[in-house]
Protein backbone atom coordinates (compact mmCIF):
# COMPACT_ATOMS: atom_id res chain seq x y z
CA UNK A 1 0.00 0.00 0.00
CA UNK A 2 3.06 2.30 -0.49
CA UNK A 3 2.13 4.96 -3.16
CA UNK A 4 -1.45 3.28 -4.29
CA UNK A 5 -4.50 4.86 -3.80
CA UNK A 6 -6.69 3.62 -1.14
CA UNK A 7 -9.85 4.47 0.39
CA UNK A 8 -9.92 5.17 4.08
CA UNK A 9 -12.96 2.61 4.91
CA UNK A 10 -10.24 -0.19 3.95
CA UNK A 11 -8.06 0.58 6.37
CA UNK A 12 -10.14 1.91 9.11
CA UNK A 13 -10.77 -0.55 11.81
CA UNK A 14 -8.02 -3.04 10.54
CA UNK A 15 -5.21 -4.58 12.78
CA UNK A 16 -2.08 -3.49 12.27
CA UNK A 17 1.54 -4.68 12.99
CA UNK A 18 5.11 -2.99 13.25
CA UNK A 19 7.83 -3.87 11.53
CA UNK A 20 8.50 -6.82 13.88
CA UNK A 21 4.80 -8.60 13.27
CA UNK A 22 4.04 -7.33 16.53
CA UNK A 23 0.26 -6.37 17.31
CA UNK A 24 -0.34 -2.89 17.46
CA UNK A 25 -3.74 -2.32 17.37
CA UNK A 26 -6.51 -1.19 15.04
CA UNK A 27 -6.74 1.91 12.93
CA UNK A 28 -8.80 4.18 14.77
CA UNK A 29 -7.86 7.51 12.37
CA UNK A 30 -5.20 8.27 9.08
CA UNK A 31 -3.12 11.07 9.50
CA UNK A 32 -2.43 13.23 6.25
CA UNK A 33 -0.38 16.27 5.45
CA UNK A 34 0.01 18.18 1.59
CA UNK A 35 2.77 16.86 -0.35
CA UNK A 36 4.56 19.28 -2.59
CA UNK A 37 2.10 18.43 -5.53
CA UNK A 38 -1.21 19.70 -2.66
CA UNK A 39 -2.26 16.28 -2.71
CA UNK A 40 -3.15 14.73 0.74
CA UNK A 41 -0.93 11.81 1.54
CA UNK A 42 -1.34 9.62 4.93
CA UNK A 43 1.74 10.06 7.19
CA UNK A 44 0.60 8.27 9.90
CA UNK A 45 -2.35 6.32 11.02
CA UNK A 46 -3.68 6.70 15.26
CA UNK A 47 -3.81 2.80 16.76
CA UNK A 48 -5.67 1.89 19.70
CA UNK A 49 -5.70 -1.56 21.22
CA UNK A 50 -9.25 -1.79 22.48
CA UNK A 51 -12.32 0.01 20.82
CA UNK A 52 -14.53 1.61 22.72
CA UNK A 53 -16.99 4.40 20.80
CA UNK A 54 -16.18 7.08 18.53
CA UNK A 55 -12.89 9.36 18.91
CA UNK A 56 -13.73 12.71 20.24
CA UNK A 57 -10.11 14.24 18.80
CA UNK A 58 -8.66 14.16 22.23
CA UNK A 59 -6.82 11.46 21.44
CA UNK A 60 -4.28 14.13 19.52
CA UNK A 61 -2.30 16.09 21.99
CA UNK A 62 -2.83 19.14 20.03
CA UNK A 63 -6.85 18.83 20.91
CA UNK A 64 -7.84 21.16 23.92
CA UNK A 65 -11.08 21.60 24.93
CA UNK A 66 -12.99 20.92 28.32
CA UNK A 67 -11.53 19.20 31.16
CA UNK A 68 -14.14 16.50 31.64
CA UNK A 69 -14.47 15.57 28.01
CA UNK A 70 -10.60 15.36 27.84
CA UNK A 71 -10.44 13.24 30.39
CA UNK A 72 -13.12 10.80 29.39
CA UNK A 73 -11.41 10.30 26.03
CA UNK A 74 -8.54 9.76 27.67
CA UNK A 75 -9.31 7.17 30.16
CA UNK A 76 -11.94 5.68 27.47
CA UNK A 77 -9.05 5.52 24.62
CA UNK A 78 -5.77 5.23 26.50
CA UNK A 79 -3.39 2.87 24.95
CA UNK A 80 -4.22 5.45 21.70
CA UNK A 81 -0.91 6.18 19.67
CA UNK A 82 -0.04 7.61 16.48
CA UNK A 83 2.53 5.27 14.48
CA UNK A 84 4.24 6.80 11.86
CA UNK A 85 3.26 5.34 7.91
CA UNK A 86 6.92 3.78 7.61
CA UNK A 87 6.15 1.93 10.84
CA UNK A 88 2.85 -0.17 9.84
CA UNK A 89 2.82 -3.28 8.65
CA UNK A 90 -0.69 -4.63 7.51
CA UNK A 91 0.15 -8.33 7.66
CA UNK A 92 2.31 -9.84 9.94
Amino acid sequence: MADEVVRASRLLGRRVYDVRGRPLGKVTDLITRLDPLGRERTVAVLVTPRRRGRLLGYERTSQRGPVLLAWLAKVLHRGTREIPWSQVRWTR
